[in-house]
């Protein structure tokens, strides 16, 4: 009988195997989820006010 191909320990997984397995995990891991969590909220809507008001001191220098 041959070795080829023998029990798993120390045998490994091909390189394309793995590589499509992480690529795979990755691709699920980035996809958009169809929630976003009240942190998140928070942070975009403390961002998005900072954006307008840079905006609009940008608009109206020395006004204030």
């Amino acid at each position: 009988m041959s070795k080829s191909k023998g029990g798993g320990t120390g045998r490994g997984t091909g390189k394309k195997g793995w590589n499509r397995w992480q690529a795979g995990a990755k691709r699920a891991a980035s996809k958009p989820k169809p929630y976003v969590s009240k942190g998140l909220q928070k942070k975009a809507e403390e961002a998005k006010t900072a954006r307008l008001a840079a905006k609009a001191e940008a608009n109206n220098p020395g006004s204030s």
